[in-house]
Parts: C-alpha cells; structure tokens; sequence
C-alpha cells in the first residue's frame, strides 16, 4: 500500500523545489552591479538620477515611447500580444526579443497598465536623417498618443522614453550635424508632453546609444538631453524625472570588469542570425546577452529592468 507522504516531507519538497526554482530565476542571468548614482544638473555629466520620481509601485499606468528596445509589437498603446516565439519568425509576440521587453517586465513587476507606443527602427525625427527617412519617429508616436485624447491621471502615470541608437547609426551615414537637433525633438516632445490636455508629470529617460561604444558625438546627445531635462524642471512645476543610462550596464557586460561570465552570460554575441528567422539559432539562447543581434534577449531585458528599479530607489 503506497503511504501518504508525512507533512515534514511534504514541507522539505516544496522547500527545495521553491529553492531551484530561485535558482533557475532568468536562467542564472543576474545584475552584479549597482546604478552609478548622481544629480540631475543643468550642467553636470550624465549619471544615473531619480530627480523627484514616485516609487515606482506608486504608478498605475506606464506610457512607453521608443524603438525596438521598447518596442511590444504595437505602435497605438493596445494591449500587447503573449510574449511566445511562433517560428519562423524570432520575435515573441512582435517584440524584437524573445521575452518580454524591460519596461513590460517592470509593468508587470509593478502591475501598472502598459501602453506602448514605439516601433522598431524609430529615430527621434526622420527628417534629420536622409538615410532613416522611412523610419518611425518619436515625433509619430507622440502624435498618436495625442490623437487618442487618453485622459490618464497625471499623478500615477509615468512616462518613458527611450532613443539615441537609430539617431546615432543615422549619423554615421549622413554625419553627427543634427544629433543636437535630435536631442532637442526629445526636449520638445517631452514639454509638450508635459502641457494640456496630457499635462505629464512622470519621465523617466533611458539611453544606450551605443550599446557598448562610446563617441563624442553620440556622448554630447545623450549630455544634452540629461542637461536639457535638468534645466525644463527648473521652468515647469512639478515635474519629476529619472535618467539610467545604461551604458554602465553595457560596459560591464562587454567589458573586462566584471565581465559577462560574472552576470552569468557565456557570449556576449547573439542568438540568431538575423531578424527574420529562428533558422540556424544557437543551441543556448538562455545565456547570450542578445537574442537577435544587437537586440537584448530577454534575460538581458529583465536584468536591465532590475537596473532601472535599483537606479530609481537609490539614486534620489
């Protein structure tokens, strides 16, 4: 006669099993390092900042603007598809990742409502850009966004954006003249943003223009609008800003200190070959830090979510 299993048994079960699925968690992929923390300053270099943010469990609704770091296969702020691979095709649900993206984990972290707005390829104006000139554009999903006459409470809603890797490819084709005017169209759209009828209050700014590179073109962008941000809060009451840049995850990855092997990463390559096709992927997807090349998997994008959590509750 089989015997019932004894309640101290039945206790160590649910004890080890619950202890190897922590674990398992992202599939041994973790964040080893800290946010690099500094002020928000007119003037100063760019660091990572929470310049009057709510904690982030404080927020109802997230309202995302971007590219294909961001995006969740919808450009109209609709509810995204489940984030499953259905091959051919490498992107989960339309996400350029085969997960959910950073900002969608801390949604769901958070259990905010998620509107999404960006679309893969998107620069901040298209009309900077001869070589991006079909592209999507920040100045597109704002005009979206406005056209739907959301009424969202300014108080629990948080707004994201996410550019500079486009513009700044864009730049290498048709030179670096115009990425202070890119800049400048984040600047504009992020006050006007902040005017009637939407009259934002929440921005959290994220950049990683080079993933993993580094130019003073590019370093001037990003300077700009972490200045530019700085000084609109002196000029427009109650706004509240974050900035994470996360060229600091970027280097520690690719760097020698401390390295991928330490976030429990065995390439910092990608996965696939290209965008189109599962065909002739790798055999360890769980542990390269991109999934299509140049667009993180998504442990990378829950490791990035955590850094954008632990920079906005210790960088006040």
């Amino acid at each position: 006669m089989i015997q019932p299993l004894s309640k101290l048994y039945f206790v160590v079960l649910v004890l080890v099993a619950g202890s190897a699925a922590m674990t398992q968690s992202n599939d041994g992929i973790k964040l080893v390092i800290g946010p690099t923390c500094g002020k928000l300053t007119a003037t100063g270099n760019v660091t990572d900042a929470n310049s009057g943010l709510l904690d982030i469990k404080k927020y109802k609704t997230i309202v995302s603007f971007g590219d294909s770091y961001t995006a969740g296969g919808v450009r109209d702020g609709s509810p995204l598809a489940p984030p499953v691979i259905v091959p051919p095709s490498p992107k989960a649900g339309g996400r350029t990742t085969n997960g959910p993206v950073w900002i969608e984990n801390i949604a769901n972290d958070v259990g905010a409502k998620f509107m999404d707005y960006a679309v893969a390829g998107a620069v901040t104006d298209k009309t900077l850009w001869p070589s991006k000139a079909s592209n999507w554009d920040f100045v597109q999903e704002v005009d979206i966004f406005l056209g739907q006459n959301n009424s969202l409470d300014a108080s629990t809603t948080l707004y994201t954006v996410y550019f500079g890797i486009n513009d700044v490819s864009g730049s290498h084709k048709d030179g670096p003249a115009n990425l202070p005017k890119a800049a400048q169209v984040i600047l504009d759209k992020i006050e006007l943003l902040s005017g009637p009828p939407t009259n934002a209050r929440s921005f959290l700014i994220t950049d990683s223009y080079g993933y993993g590179s580094h130019e003073a073109p590019g370093d001037a962008f990003k300077k700009k609008v972490f200045n530019g941000i700085a000084e609109m809060k002196t000029r427009v009451p109650g706004l509240k800003f974050g900035f994470v840049d996360f060229a600091y995850l970027w280097d520690a990855v690719r760097g020698k200190t401390p390295g991928y092997s330490a976030f429990g990463y065995t390439s910092i390559g990608s996965c696939t070959l290209n965008s189109s096709t599962i065909e002739g992927a790798c055999n360890d997807p769980d542990h390269t830090f991109y999934w299509i090349p140049n667009h993180p998997s998504k442990q990378t994008h829950r490791i990035m979510a955590d850094y954008v959590e632990a920079a906005l509750k210790k960088c006040h």
